[in-house]
Parts: C-alpha cells; structure tokens; sequence
C-alpha cells in the first residue's frame, strides 16, 4: 500500500511523517523515534493529527483500520466526530474487538501510550 504524508500531534509536537491511509480519514504510522512508544509503536490517527489507538504490531492496526472503517465516516472533521461519536461505543469496539488500546483525546491525570 502506498504511503502519503501525514501531519500529527503528539506530546506537544507537531511534524509529518509517511502514513497509510486503509480508509478516508483514518492514517496507520509511527511517529518519530524520540516520540515512540517503546511497546506500542503503531497508531491510527484521524485527518485532524489527533491519535486515536495504539498498536504493538503494524498488521494489527491495519485490521482494526478495516473494524474502524464503518463505524462512522471518519472524513469528518475532529469537531464533527466529537459531536457525532460516542467515545464510549469507540473506546468498546477498540479494546474488545481489536489488538490495540484507545487513547482518549481528553487530558487525564494518567499517562498516555503516545
């Protein structure tokens, strides 16, 4: 699968790097080294540069990218998706039906994955 530039937001940087794009609106990429988690290196980030979930393995964020596809239409923009999605239906179907981990765009007290 070809790769396209993808422009993320993480630990409060901002940078581009080479993504795939399995549907309209979801990426699948790693960000730079000094950024990475050690455990879960994979991601899958909305158009808007904000992470969505976390992987160990670039094969599992890209079946969980074919489980995301229909859940919404996730070329919207990160405004719409709040308004429209249920973070908990979202947070669900990516701890219980995918390999990876939900990471919640609200800011917490705990750590996060990336």
């Amino acid at each position: 699968m070809d790769t396209v530039p993808h422009t993320f937001h993480s630990h409060g940087e901002t940078g581009t790097v080479d993504a795939v794009q399995p549907t309209p609106g979801l990426f699948v990429y790693q960000l730079p080294e000094h950024l990475r988690h050690p455990y879960f290196p994979w991601l899958i980030g909305h158009s808007s540069g904000k992470c969505i979930a976390v992987f160990e393995r670039y094969g599992h964020a890209m079946s969980a990218a074919e489980v995301l596809a229909d859940f919404t239409d996730w070329t919207l923009t990160a405004e719409e998706l709040t308004a429209t999605v249920d973070v908990l239906d979202l947070s669900d179907l990516i701890d219980y039906r995918t390999a990876g981990v939900f990471i919640s765009a609200k800011p917490t007290d705990a750590p996060q994955a990336a």
